[in-house]
């Protein structure tokens, strides 16, 4: 009997090992806007279409800090890139597709909250789906040791 039962839970969890939702990590540090659109914006639009063809659950998470930050700023007026054409024109380009990211496939954004400090940028500049609770060690460990795969976009 005691056989029967390690056989059955082997095959228990060898049925939950495939069934198992994929998790993901982005840690943007980048202040390249093509480095964003293509390591951050294009892959997690691949691999989330690649989810859907195949039926699979995903969760994916960002983490925001180092030269990434002016990018997750909404309100540029009232933050430390008040003026900044370059960060103007970014942030044409790349809000409609971050938001996207959120409302399509539920992207979850976080950005590092000492760094925000460090830089004078408050929370109420970020755009809504922009969370900035925890320093971005915090963030990383906390998603690492939930099960979610770390892929940095330097």
């Amino acid at each position: 009997m005691r056989h029967i039962n390690i056989i059955f839970l082997a095959i228990l969890s060898w049925g939950t090992l495939f069934a198992s939702e994929q998790k993901v990590v982005y840690d943007v540090t980048t202040g390249d806007v093509a480095k964003i659109e293509k390591g951050l914006i294009g892959s997690i639009e691949g691999i989330t279409n690649y989810y859907k063809k195949h039926d699979i659950d995903y969760k994916i998470a960002v983490v925001i800090s180092g030269k990434a930050y002016k990018y997750f700023v909404e309100d540029l007026k009232n933050s430390p890139y008040q003026g900044k054409m370059k960060v103007q024109k970014a942030q044409k380009q790349l809000a409609p597709l971050l938001n996207k990211l959120n409302k399509k496939y539920g992207v979850t954004f976080n950005m590092c909250s000492i760094g925000m400090k460090a830089r004078g940028i408050d929370k109420k500049v970020l755009y809504s789906f922009v969370s900035a609770e925890k320093g971005k060690s915090v963030y990383l460990i906390e998603y690492q040791n939930a099960g979610y795969a770390y892929l940095p976009v330097h």
